[in-house]
């Protein structure tokens, strides 16, 4: 399967825990690649791609974080607004569940980090329909 492994961070929300994160991180030379946060008023979730994942994750869990890694789908597109939106409108049409998406730049290219209902339905949807995969870079 073509997927990516994105880390999962349970974060109270608390003054300094997010700095306390990225002070890790930084300490340990590991980059981020991307980045989302979602929250609500008590606690979020930081999930993250890094240079990294498997040391991030360790190194996380290690200072007592609440960590999870997971598969996730990444589509490279043109980085317009047409792409992003011909990307998604291909995977819905397909019958794809978006739980979540968020993006980023590389390379001069917009990625698309997806976590489907079903991976392996939008894998096959996104083959045919010929999008590009990023498969399992660290």
């Amino acid at each position: 399967m073509k997927t990516i492994k994105q880390i999962s961070i349970f974060l109270e929300n608390q003054h300094g825990k997010l700095g306390d994160i990225l002070t890790a991180l930084k300490n340990e030379n590991i980059e981020i690649q991307a980045a989302s946060v979602a929250d609500t008023t008590e606690f979020g979730i930081l999930r993250l791609i890094t240079s990294d994942q498997t040391k991030a994750a360790r190194l996380l869990s290690e200072k007592g974080n609440l960590v999870n890694i997971n598969e996730v789908m990444a589509i490279q597109v043109e980085s317009n607004t047409s792409a992003f939106a011909d990307a998604i409108d291909t995977l819905t049409e397909g019958g794809v569940t978006i739980s979540y998406l968020y993006t980023f730049h590389k390379d001069g290219k917009l990625v698309l980090i997806i976590r489907p209902a079903s991976l392996e339905k939008a894998e096959q949807v996104a083959v045919k329909a010929g999008l590009t995969l990023i498969q399992g870079w660290e």
